[in-house]
């Protein structure tokens, strides 16, 4: 069955050209225009958690270097029974070859002794005396128990490329395979603006006042994006104090957000004031819903990009202009986004425009979740992220894009 979208709506007497031409997928592509590849930095491996890989890491040795144990217990050659001819030590190597019918005391990871053709796990085997000369008795196993040489990788075989961001996982895997220090990407580095006479910092608000919800929780995208925050402003509606925040915000980062203001009200002053600082409109507004009123512009070469005050928008403008920034800049922007498979239908907009459908992936597929009005943080908070939902709609069970928030893992469910 086909549900509608719960995407905020235009308001009436909304202006018939305020919506840009610009599409959401070009927004995308010209908002990763607008940086390089950041330049490129050596670390420890056990230091670069969180950090975009630079060029691909190649194993220096071969895992395992040599044949090993996968089980504890008796490593034999031959058929069985067999006499036990001593004990393997981890950390030294199998200098004694088995003949057929022998058998040697054997931990996991234990180098194997040439001529070995199984282990025998303790809990199979049954022992007549357990010291040399003994007699180990048991069926040979059908699994073998033996890792081969080279088994997960060996020398020169990629182990991650440029673009990936280290994980703990992939360091512990890096690191096994003899490598100290990579090249990773210097992080981003942003300065953030936070416009608005009516946002306060703590206390519950009054009439007229809102709590801050885009500066509390904006650095910590930035973080999860593998950037860092350099400055994190409050700026009044007040023309002169926004023009002096950009002017140092474009010196001290690679990329400036700023919240707020970019409306055409008579308090939005941020197109205004990026006019006069002579800048170079990149995107001023898309053709998506939640999230229309965002833009990027360069002031002397570094984006600012403006994030609608709503909450939600503003999170659709940072996955929309944020993100493909993020990714030129790490070297994975030619990445197509993950897919997904739908567990409902939308039905058409009735617009040429994207809607981002925010939900969880579940059960049967991407839902939506409740709560996802574009002042509303309450719905994007317990959800996975967004599905890209074309103007034409979508049938249950049809595959579309989506974007993961940036702390959930970005994979497909069709991998």
């Amino acid at each position: 069955m086909l549900i509608r979208a719960l995407l905020p709506m235009p308001l009436p007497g909304w202006p018939k050209d305020s919506m840009s031409d610009v599409s959401w997928w070009d927004a995308r592509q010209r908002a990763g225009s607008t940086v390089r590849s950041g330049p490129v930095e050596s670390v420890a491996v056990h230091g670069a958690v969180n950090r975009t890989l630079a060029e691909d890491v190649h194993a220096l040795v071969d895992l395992p270097g040599f044949a090993t144990a996968a089980m504890d217990g008796w490593v034999v050659s031959g058929e069985g029974p067999w006499q036990i001819a001593g004990t393997i030590d981890t950390g030294t190597p199998a200098a004694q070859a088995l003949s057929a019918g022998q058998a040697m005391r054997i931990a996991t990871g234990c180098a194997i002794p040439v001529g070995s053709t199984a282990v025998v796990p303790w809990e199979v085997a049954r022992v007549d005396g357990d010291g040399i000369g003994g007699t180990v008795h048991a069926q040979v196993p059908d699994k073998l128990h033996i890792r081969p040489r080279g088994e997960e990788c060996v020398v020169g075989d990629v182990l991650a490329h440029a673009g990936d961001v280290v994980n703990p996982a992939l360091i512990g895997s890096l690191s096994a395979a003899g490598i100290d220090q990579v090249s990773v990407v210097r992080p981003l580095r942003f300065s953030i603006l936070v416009l608005g006479d009516e946002v306060i910092d703590s206390g519950l608000p009054t009439e007229g006042t809102v709590r801050d919800a885009l500066g509390v929780q904006l650095p910590a995208w930035v973080q999860a994006y593998g950037g860092e925050v350099v400055a994190n402003r409050r700026i009044l509606d007040d023309p002169t104090e926004l023009e002096a925040g950009l002017r140092a915000a474009v010196v001290e980062a690679d990329v400036v957000v700023a919240t707020g203001g970019t409306a055409r009200g008579h308090r939005d002053f941020l197109r205004s004031t990026l006019q006069n600082l002579s800048a170079e409109f990149v995107v001023d507004g898309v053709a998506v819903r939640p999230g229309h009123p965002m833009m990027i512009a360069t002031v002397d070469g570094t984006p600012v990009v403006g994030l609608p005050g709503n909450p939600l928008s503003a999170l659709v403008a940072m996955v929309t202009l944020v993100e493909p920034l993020v990714d030129t800049w790490n070297s994975r922007s030619a990445r197509d986004l993950p897919r997904v498979q739908m567990a409902e239908g939308v039905a058409p907009s009735g617009k040429e425009l994207t809607r981002l459908m925010v939900g969880r992936r579940e059960l049967g597929g991407f839902r939506q979740v409740q709560r996802v009005s574009s002042a509303m943080l309450r719905g994007i908070a317990h959800a996975d992220g967004w599905a890209v939902i074309p103007a034409s709609g979508v049938e249950p069970g049809e595959v579309v894009p989506w974007i993961p928030v940036p702390w959930v893992r970005r994979t497909s469910d069709l991998d």
